[in-house]
């Protein structure tokens, strides 16, 4: 017994619950059986708790990640709501959707499961049971073969909860994908949240260092109503996340509330609580193939496969704010006269440039956005030409209007989003703001509630 104890460490760090439930197993299993009856109920007591936790993960913080070249166009939005954050009210009948492609075509076989996390996205203490009513894994089933497309892709598509899983508690969730029902071979992993909508959120956004180019100048304010529930040592127990557009999360823990009067609490003039204000994004439309949409200059159409050149982009530092309708850094599938632009848009080559730099050897530059997951590496670097003098990048998307910015990232790993974007205290931003409360009798960290708050409430 003390080797298959020694064997499950070896396999991945346990919890201290899931070590001791397999110990009183295999003690029970000890003094019950024998001989070959012995050995079959230890191995199936072991599997069977093993699929109530993830002990691999556990201490972990898990990113979104598509670990497939050929999985593209991955979004996870509330079902109905392409645009919205994956948030929704717990035990409320509403889903969220996860959509991907698959450009090698065909049928395959994905399996998901379901992951609690902690407010800072490390797997809770929770068995799966514990947060799942159903089967603790499932099979995506809802595929289509694109059509009337030059490339050929499946479209696979989950909604959760749905008719064999359902979550049961409040918190962050990951869903991972994999293939085969092996779990170690990673397709993807995407995050969304179930809220309980326990409290009220409420806030707005000052200005401030209106002059500054660098400094950061737009300041939120939140205030949360406790209603009924009692709150014990906020600073200790509460814990905010709020996103800038969806990405770039900031979870602020030991955050002492400016006030706190009966069931209200407010976080006001902090500076964990300062954002830099940014510019508009960059953006273009290319769900039209006979036309040249919107930033488009031009469309060709060479070896099976259309071509987006974009208007040429260059340093906005210096120049003055302009209103412009963006998507806040999202994008959206779609293609004219299509009944289903998920399975009838196609992929066509989009050609970046960046006009008017020097080339810098000791960063580079990437093309960001929701469509990418704000991921930079290889795939999203732009090259230097030398001949026209500009950062240049061709990637592969499908049919759609997205947002783009471009990022400044040194050899070193600093990560500047501003520096030829421009910061100004009149930019449009969105701020989802996440409440979590840490309940150590329950042993996980529950949402309370969340909000969406837009910078369009600053007072010019």
């Amino acid at each position: 017994m003390k080797h298959l104890h020694k064997h499950f460490i070896k396999g991945g760090r346990l919890t201290t619950r899931f070590s001791a439930t397999v110990c009183i197993a295999v003690r029970f299993a000890t003094n019950r059986l024998t001989g070959g009856r012995l050995l079959t109920a230890v191995l199936l007591a072991t599997a069977f708790l093993t699929l109530l936790c993830v002990p691999t993960l556990q201490g972990q913080t898990i990113k979104e990640k598509v670990h497939l070249p050929h999985i593209k166009t991955v979004q996870m939005h509330k079902k109905g709501e392409p645009l919205s954050a994956p948030i929704i009210p717990l035990n409320s009948g509403e889903k969220v959707t996860l959509r991907f492609d698959d450009l090698e075509g065909g049928s395959k076989t994905y399996s998901y499961q379901l992951i609690h996390c902690n407010a800072n996205w490390q797997p809770s203490d929770l068995f799966a049971n514990n947060y799942i009513s159903g089967q603790l894994e499932g099979e995506i089933y809802n595929y289509e073969s694109s059509f009337n497309t030059l490339i050929s892709y499946t479209h696979y598509r989950l909604n959760i909860p749905n008719e064999t899983m359902r979550p049961t508690r409040s918190g962050n969730y990951i869903l991972h994908v994999y293939k085969n029902y092996n779990k170690s071979d990673t397709v993807l992993t995407r995050r969304f949240r179930v809220s309980e909508n326990r409290i009220r959120i409420s806030g707005d956004i000052d200005r401030i260092n209106r002059m500054s180019r660098e400094k950061p100048n737009q300041e939120v304010n939140i205030t949360l109503q406790t209603r009924n529930m009692q709150i014990s040592d906020p600073y200790r127990n509460i814990t905010l996340s709020i996103r800038k557009n969806y990405h770039h999360e900031r979870i602020l823990k030991n955050l002492s509330p400016s006030a706190i009067s009966g069931n209200r609490l407010s976080y006001q003039m902090n500076k964990a609580l300062v954002f830099k204000g940014g510019n508009e994004f960059h953006h273009f439309n290319s769900k039209n193939t006979d036309y040249a949409g919107r930033n488009i200059k031009k469309i060709n159409f060479a070896r099976n496969n259309f071509h987006f050149q974009l208007s040429k982009n260059e340093d906005r530092t210096f120049q003055s704010y302009q209103i412009k309708k963006d998507l806040n850094g999202r994008f959206r599938v779609d293609r004219d006269n299509a009944d289903d632009p998920h399975t009838e848009a196609d992929y066509v080559y989009v050609y970046f440039s960046l006009k008017g730099l020097n080339y810098e050897p000791e960063g580079s530059y990437y093309v960001a956005g929701d469509f990418n997951n704000w991921r930079f590496n290889e795939k999203n670097r732009l090259r230097y030409d030398r001949e026209s003098g500009e950062y240049q990048k061709r990637l592969f998307l499908k049919q759609g209007y997205y947002d783009y910015k471009y990022v400044y990232m040194s050899s070193g790993g600093s990560m500047d989003p501003y520096r030829i974007s421009g910061n100004h205290e009149q930019t449009e931003n969105d701020y989802l703001v996440c409440v979590y409360y840490r309940d150590y009798k329950e042993g996980y960290d529950r949402l309370l509630g969340h909000t969406l708050i837009n910078s369009s409430t600053i007072d010019y």
